[in-house]
């Protein structure tokens, strides 16, 4: 049989044989890396190590959904604790008096019997439950992946078991079974009952096959990562680690002179989008949260990386490398985006989606293809400084109407100046929800102004069309005014605006605290500047993407509803994991081709299915477009009525409501 002096030989060149193919696949992979685009994620390691510990040993994304999460935590839990029972294993071959303490013996068991567990909930959730968010993933890597942890766990169980039987003719030491090894300890029993432990061979043979079973996997297991989903083994932590911890709402850093945001080859990224690639899971969680996946659109965030990483392969390999926008990404996949952010927030290894895609869409723009509707607001807004393509002198003229004029913030100081935004100032509708702000500004006694056409439209959608420059542009239009006027604070009732303002503009040293409509509000209530009478009213409320998720202002608009006395239902999803109305990233002015259904009509079912609530409150202009065509479009105009949250502050203070908005009764 084989000796203890050719089992070490052996356990040496499996691991020189696996952990050198596993460097020599990884090798080009971090050769691209160093000639992408740098990024600093080193920054705040403090912060970074706390943030990681979180969510790697925590689980917290992981357990949003509970399944998914318990199951992968008895599987990642075992492969850190059985890291004890890996080295000992090996260890042993070398000095067979190395054996596992009491303690730690029964730790090993009972993880790997945990892992098992973890192992059929798994195969349970893929071949009967079927998630569909694991449309697309690779199903043959997942179970192959399953069927070698599972040959793992069950080769620590033999090598652990026959080691009492096998060691004196391998090792020549005499080691008894140990009970607190409680898996180990009664199949040994169960080899003694049978005869199998007296015989030498048999001993042996059940030794090394569980020690290959074990070791040799573990070893086979490394060299097959590279080309697994699962090398997120190894990238997923230092992935986390690496997370974004500039600005959250911020799309792109800073770029120099030199580059552009478009992305045409694996150059033009930066080293962690790199790195991303390789990270996914194939989850299939950002799939399942997409609103444009859910429309019935072309567009699965996940299958975005997964096509990019797949290119990256294949480029790697020396085939023949395809145009990344267009050809490895289709067009139509990277249009139907709303740049939401949801694929995000659900990331567990916080994979950004978002800024890929709209680098991708920036070489789609460069080379002519946008959608026409699209490219008529991309002139709009480049030759009059708004969506509607309306003269910049008829953006104030909204105010008109009002009894008391509203100060012009270029002319003279104010207290509190206030950035409108395209919506509230061009759309009618909305224009009287902008005065009715002002008339609660004014009872409020604040001293505030306007830019008037001054204002040009923030750029928070250029940019993420792809149009940095374009967005370069707007910004500087309004830091003109924005650094030349005399004013306190900034606020604005546009949380697209509100994004820009607060986390784009401080690329060119925008500093100014910014607040959105619902903080300012709230204040005015706590300073006790406004008194709301209780409103009595059971309400549900839309948490806007660039607002909620993309800048977590979460509890002011609740804590603004409670101060109305308004009874808040949450729709279960809610916060940061909201629904997306459908509006962003340029969405609101595309056509609608091969839609199932509209986000927004999605979103106000989910609202139908609560018991006795009748408003839908939101607090952002392209909310209030949306979801107002939804309950028309859904039918539900005798069920649901969508009101702005300033529409029920001025009834409850005691303004009037004009005829066209909807009264609360």
């Amino acid at each position: 049989m084989i000796g203890q002096d050719i089992l070490m030989v052996l356990t040496i060149l499996m691991f020189l044989s696996a952990t050198g193919y596993f460097v020599y696949r990884m090798l080009p992979i971090f050769r691209v890396m160093q000639k992408a685009r740098s990024t600093n994620r080193l920054d705040n390691w403090p912060r970074r190590l706390s943030f990681m510990l979180g969510q790697v040993f925590g689980h917290k994304r992981l357990l949003r959904l509970r399944l998914s999460g318990i199951l992968h935590f008895f599987i990642f839990s075992g492969f850190v604790v059985l890291m004890i029972d890996v080295i000992t294993a090996i260890v042993q071959v070398f000095d067979p008096h190395i054996t596992l303490d009491a303690p730690l013996a029964f730790v090993v068991d009972l993880w790997a019997v945990l892992v098992l567990i973890g192992i059929l909930l798994a195969v349970y959730q893929r071949a009967v439950i079927k998630p569909e968010r694991y449309h697309g993933s690779d199903e043959r890597d997942g179970y192959i992946i399953l069927a070698m942890i599972a040959t793992i766990m069950i080769g620590i169980f033999l090598h652990e078991s026959f080691y009492p039987f096998a060691a004196p003719y391998l090792f020549h030491v005499h080691p008894s079974l140990n009970p607190w090894g409680f898996v180990g300890y009664l199949l040994g029993h169960l080899w003694l009952s049978t005869h199998l432990a007296s015989n030498p061979v048999v001993a042996e043979s059940g030794y090394i096959l569980g020690y290959l079973l074990d070791i040799g996997m573990v070893f086979a297991f490394l060299a097959y990562l590279p080309t697994s989903k699962h090398l997120h083994i190894f990238l997923a932590v230092p992935s986390i680690f690496l997370h974004k911890t500039r600005p959250h709402g911020e799309l792109v850093p800073p770029l120099p002179e030199d580059e552009g945001m478009a992305i045409r080859t694996f150059t033009d990224v930066n080293w962690k989008d790199v790195l991303d690639l390789f990270t996914c899971t194939e989850c299939g969680r950002c799939q399942a949260v997409c609103p444009a996946y859910a429309a019935g659109q072309p567009l699965s965030p996940k299958m975005v990386i997964l096509e990019l990483r797949d290119a990256l392969r294949k480029e790697l390999n020396g085939e023949d490398s395809v145009p990344l926008a267009g050809g490895v990404v289709k067009a139509e996949e990277l249009w139907a985006c709303t740049t939401c952010g949801a694929c995000q927030e659900a990331c567990p290894v916080f994979i950004e989606h978002v800024p890929k895609i709209a680098g991708l869409r920036a070489a789609l723009l460069e080379d002519g293809e946008v959608d026409k509707n699209s490219q008529k607001v991309l002139v709009g807004w480049d030759r009059q400084g708004n969506s509607f393509g309306q003269p910049p002198r008829k953006r104030p003229a909204w105010t008109k109407a009002l009894e008391a004029p509203i100060k012009d913030a270029r002319k003279e100081a104010v207290d509190w100046l206030w950035f409108v935004g395209d919506f509230a100032s061009y759309d009618p509708r909305l224009q009287e929800l902008s005065r009715l702000v002002a008339q609660i500004l004014q009872q409020a006694g604040i001293d505030f102004g306007i830019l008037y056409e001054g204002e040009a439209n923030a750029g928070n959608e250029a940019l993420r069309l792809g149009e940095f420059g374009l967005f370069e542009t707007l910004a500087q239009k309004n830091l003109k005014w924005l650094e030349s006027a005399q004013y306190n604070q900034i606020f604005t009732t546009d949380p697209h605006s509100f994004n820009a303002l607060r986390n784009e503009y401080r690329k060119f040293g925008f500093e100014k605290p910014v607040k959105h409509y619902t903080q300012a509000f709230l204040d005015l209530i706590e300073q006790g500047r406004l008194s709301p009478a209780p409103l009595r009213i059971r309400v549900t409320y839309h948490d806007p993407c660039y607002l909620g998720r993309w800048n977590r202002v979460l509890d002011a608009p609740r804590q603004l509803l409670e101060r109305m006395g308004v009874e808040l239902i949450e729709m279960p999803r809610h916060g940061a994991n909201s629904f997306c109305c459908g509006a962003g990233g340029g969405r609101i002015w595309m056509e609608e081709v091969g839609i199932k259904e509209r986000p927004a009509d999605n979103r106000i079912r989910e609202a139908l299915s609560l018991n006795d609530v009748n408003y839908f409150v939101v607090a952002c202009p392209k909310d209030m477009s949306m979801f107002s065509a939804a309950v028309q479009s859904t039918g539900s105009e005798n069920r649901i009525k969508v009101v702005d949250v300033a529409e029920l502050l001025a009834q409850a203070v005691g303004l009037s409501v004009p005829q066209s908005a909807v009264a609360i009764k």
